[in-house]
């Protein structure tokens, strides 16, 4: 399979900005932002390059992958993959369902 671009839809990227904001303003630093960045780029690098990794939603348009208490969807285009959210497993699943982009 092709390696193919990734990019990021606004609510995917304001979303993982909240969690590394967050991190940072409540550890005092940015390591553990850093760690987090760094597992995120691992994953998409092999997400590049393998897009059916994620196992596939109800919607059966998008797929998810596991990441630690986070969850990356994603939807896979020609060429190109979306990220649509990420989304920390600890927060009201509620929340997220009645966001919009």
């Amino acid at each position: 399979m092709a390696k193919k671009q990734i990019i990021w839809s606004k609510r995917a990227n304001t979303e993982l900005v909240n969690v590394l904001e967050f991190f940072n303003e409540r550890n005092g630093n940015t390591y553990y932002s850093a760690k987090i960045l760094n597992e995120v780029e691992d994953i998409l690098k092999v997400l590049s390059e393998n897009e059916l990794m994620g196992r596939l939603t109800s919607d059966r348009r998008s797929r998810v992958v596991v990441m630690e208490v986070y969850l990356i969807f994603y939807e896979v285009m020609d060429s190109k993959i979306e990220i649509l959210s990420f989304w920390d497993n600890r927060q009201n699943n509620k929340k997220r369902i009645d966001s919009k982009d």
